[in-house]
C-alpha cells in the first residue's frame, strides 16, 4: 500500500479594499419635526431632504429642481404610488451655507380627512430614480367653525292639526360639528344644541311653537353630534301659508368663539288638506331638485374634463411645434414619427464612434475618492483641448500635477498619516482667495479699454484653456493659484516680443509658447528646464483632452429626438382621449340623461307653479279663493324663483 503525504501551500494573502463612491447617491435622508398633527388644511412643518452617498455622506452641488415631493391619499392597505399625484418643488435656498440641503416649506395639508402618502424622489437622470421611504401622514379634522347634518334634509311642510305625522319637523335629524373644509369634528367635545324658531320678517310676531307649546328646545351634543327630533305644537300659532326658519345654535362650554348655526327653512300652515298638499309637492321638488343637481354636476364633470383635455391638447401641439422648430436649428430633417427610433439609432452609433476615437488622457492614477471633502489629484481636475498647450502647460505644473486636493485641512492631514507623509496634498481652506487672480481680467496689454500694443502670436491667459468637468468653482480657486496669470502664446519670438512690450506698461507674467519654450516671470528663459519635452517623455502626466464637440453636438441632438417623439406621443394619446371623450357625448346614454334632465326641467317648472298658485290664492276647504296677503305673496314669489 502506498501512502500519500498531503502538502498545504502557502500563497500570498491579497487584500482588497472597496471604498464606497461618495458620488453615488444611494438613498435620501428626510427629517421633519414628526412630533405635531396634521390638521386640515393647516401647514406641514419643513421637510428637510439630502442624497446621501454610499460612504453615507451628504452630495452637493445638485440641482434642487431634481428634486421633488410627492404626496397621495391612500387607497388602499397595500401602500403603491397612484397615477393621480400631486407634485411639490423644494422652496428657495435662504442661506449658501445649506449647500446639499433641499427644504420643503409651508406645504399645505389636504382639506380631507384620511390617510395621505409622501415621498421624496430624486432624479438620477432622464429615466431613474431615487425615492425616499414613504411617510404614512394621518390628516385629522381641523377645528369645528360650524353645524351641518350628514345630508341636507328636504324643506319641511308642517300643519298645526292633530296629527303628529303632520306637525313633524325633523325626525332622526343628524347634526355634526364640521371644521372650516366640512369635515366631522370636535369629538372631543360636548356641550348642547338650542332650536328656536324665527321668521324671516322681523315685524312678524306670531311664531309657531314646539310641542309643549315652547319657543325653546335643548339637545345634549355629545362628541361632537347630536340627534334632532322637534315636532310642532297641536293648535301652534302661526301665519299660514308662511315659511319660518329652524335655527340650531351650538354651545359648547369649551370653546371660547361662537360657530355657525345651522338653519333650515319649513312651510307653515293652519289646514291639514293644504299641508299635505304642500308637503306632496314640496318633497317632489326637493327630489327634482336634488336630481338635476346630480345631473348638471354629471356634465359639468365631463365639460370640466374635455375642458381640461383641450388644453392638454393645446399645450402638447405647442410643445411639438417648439421641438420640431429646435430639430430645425440643429439641421435635422424632421421625419415622420415612425422613423424617429431609426434616427436616434444612427444619431447614438454616431455618437458612440466619436467616443470610442483615441483622445489624450492622464494615466497617471487618482486617489480614491473616500471622502466627499477629496476632490482628487490635480492632473484628474482640468482638460485641455489643444495638444500643444496641453503639453506645456502640463510640463510647467508637472511638480503639482501628482498633488491630491482636498476641501479641508482634515482630509489632507488624513491623506497624509495614511501614505506616511509620501503623498502631497493641497487644502482649499488654507488658500489665501483674495491674491488669486481675477478669471475676468483682460491680458496685461489690454487696459481700460484701450490696446498698448497689437500683439502678435495669438496670446491668451492658460486658465482660459482649461474646461472642468466638476467641482468648477474649486478648481478655478486651484488653477488660479498655479497659473495665475501665465499666457500661452505661439513661439519664443512672439514671447519676447509680447513681454518686450508689456513691461513697458506694466509686470509680465510667466509666458509659456506651444512651441514648448518658457520665459519665467523675471524674464528667464533658455536651458533644459525651461524647455518643454516631447509629449511622451511625460509618462502620462497630462492633462487629458475633453469629449469632441461633435459628441456634445450629437448629444444635443439625441435629447431633442427624444423629446420630440415623447411630444409627439403625447400629443397622440391626448388627441385620442380627446375623441374618446366627444364621442361618448353622443353616446345614447348620454342623449338618454340629457332627455331625462330636460324633462325634469320641465317637471320642476311645473311642480313650482303649483305651489306658487297654492301659495298665492289661499284656498280654504271649500276651494274658494282668498286675496292673499304680502307676505305670502312674497313666499310665492320665492318659491317659484
Amino acid at each position: 500500500m502506498s501512502s500519500y503525504n498531503k502538502t498545504v501551500l502557502d500563497c500570498l494573502v491579497i487584500t482588497i479594499n472597496v471604498l464606497p463612491d461618495p458620488e453615488k447617491p444611494v438613498c435620501l435622508n428626510v427629517k421633519y419635526d414628526k412630533s405635531p398633527s396634521f390638521p386640515a388644511g393647516s401647514t406641514f412643518p419643513d421637510f428637510m431632504v439630502s442624497v446621501l452617498s454610499e460612504d453615507d455622506t451628504i452630495i452637493k452641488n445638485i440641482n434642487p429642481a431634481r428634486i421633488s415631493m410627492k404626496m397621495w391619499e391612500a387607497q388602499s392597505s397595500r401602500v403603491r404610488t397612484p397615477i393621480d399625484v400631486t407634485t411639490f418643488s423644494c422652496s428657495k435656498v435662504k442661506d449658501d451655507k445649506e449647500d446639499g440641503f433641499f427644504y420643503f416649506r409651508d406645504k399645505v395639508v389636504p382639506e380631507r380627512v384620511g390617510t395621505y402618502i409622501i415621498q421624496f424622489s430624486f432624479a438620477m437622470d432622464k429615466t431613474n430614480m431615487l425615492n425616499s421611504e414613504q411617510i404614512i401622514v394621518e390628516v385629522v379634522p381641523n377645528d369645528p367653525v360650524r353645524l351641518l347634518p350628514d345630508s341636507l334634509p328636504a324643506t319641511p311642510a308642517v300643519s298645526n292639526v292633530r296629527a303628529l305625522t303632520s306637525r313633524t319637523l325633523v325626525k332622526d335629524l343628524y347634526l355634526h360639528l364640521m371644521d372650516e373644509y366640512n369635515n366631522h369634528t370636535g369629538l372631543n367635545l360636548d356641550g348642547r344644541i338650542i332650536a328656536k324658531i324665527k321668521s324671516p320678517n322681523e315685524e312678524d310676531k306670531e311664531i309657531p311653537q314646539f310641542q309643549g307649546k315652547v319657543s325653546t328646545v335643548e339637545f345634549p351634543l355629545e362628541s361632537g353630534s347630536a340627534e334632532i327630533n322637534l315636532v310642532l305644537a297641536e293648535d301652534s300659532p302661526g301665519r299660514d301659508s308662511t315659511e319660518y326658519i329652524l335655527i340650531f345654535e351650538p354651545h359648547l362650554p369649551a370653546l371660547k368663539k361662537r360657530l355657525e348655526p345651522y338653519c333650515l327653512s319649513f312651510m307653515f300652515y293652519n289646514d291639514s288638506k293644504k299641508q299635505q298638499l304642500m308637503a306632496t309637492l314640496t318633497r317632489e321638488k326637493d327630489q327634482l331638485s336634488k336630481s338635476i343637481d346630480l345631473y348638471r354636476k354629471m356634465f359639468d364633470t365631463t365639460n370640466q374634463l374635455i375642458a381640461e383635455i383641450k388644453c392638454q391638447v393645446k399645450e402638447a401641439e405647442t410643445r411639438e411645434a417648439f421641438l420640431k422648430n429646435e430639430l430645425k436649428k440643429h439641421q435635422i430633417e424632421l421625419p415622420q414619427i415612425q422613423y424617429v427610433d431609426s434616427l436616434l439609432k444612427k444619431k447614438m452609433l454616431e455618437q458612440e464612434g466619436v467616443m470610442k476615437q483615441p483622445r489624450r488622457t492622464c494615466t497617471l492614477p487618482n486617489y480614491p475618492k473616500g471622502n466627499q471633502d477629496i476632490l482628487g489629484k490635480i492632473a484628474h481636475l482640468a482638460q485641455i483641448e489643444d495638444n500643444e498647450a496641453a503639453k506645456v502647460i502640463s510640463w510647467h505644473l508637472a511638480s503639482d500635477m501628482d498633488c491630491v486636493v482636498t476641501l479641508t485641512t482634515e482630509a489632507a492631514r488624513s491623506i497624509f498619516d495614511e501614505t506616511q507623509g509620501r503623498q502631497q496634498v493641497l487644502p482649499l481652506d488654507s488658500i489665501y482667495k483674495k491674491t488669486l487672480p481675477d478669471w475676468s481680467r483682460p491680458l496685461p496689454h489690454l487696459r481700460n479699454g484701450r490696446t498698448f500694443f497689437r500683439p502678435i502670436g495669438n496670446p491668451v491667459f492658460a486658465r482660459d484653456l482649461l474646461t472642468f468637468p466638476d467641482n468648477i468653482e474649486h478648481c478655478q480657486t486651484v488653477f488660479g493659484m498655479l497659473l495665475g496669470d501665465t499666457i500661452i502664446i505661439d513661439n519664443l519670438d512672439a514671447a519676447n516680443h509680447y513681454r518686450k512690450e508689456v513691461v513697458k506698461i506694466t509686470h509680465c507674467p510667466t509666458l509659456l509658447t506651444r512651441e514648448g519654450d518658457r520665459i519665467r516671470s523675471n524674464g528667464k528663459f533658455g536651458g533644459l528646464q525651461n524647455k518643454a519635452p516631447p509629449m511622451d517623455k511625460l509618462r502620462g502626466m497630462v492633462f487629458g483632452a475633453p469629449m469632441p464637440k461633435l459628441y456634445s453636438t450629437f448629444s444635443g441632438q439625441i435629447d431633442l429626438l427624444q423629446q420630440y417623439r415623447a411630444a409627439v406621443i403625447k400629443l397622440d394619446n391626448v388627441n385620442k382621449d380627446l375623441d374618446l371623450h366627444l364621442q361618448s357625448l353622443n353616446t345614447p346614454e348620454m342623449q338618454k340623461k340629457k332627455q331625462e334632465l330636460a324633462e325634469q326641467e320641465k317637471s320642476l317648472k311645473l311642480v313650482k307653479q303649483k305651489l306658487g298658485m297654492l301659495l298665492y290664492y289661499n284656498f280654504d276647504i271649500s276651494d274658494t279663493p282668498i286675496p292673499p296677503k304680502r307676505m305670502r305673496r312674497d313666499t310665492a314669489k320665492k318659491l317659484y324663483r
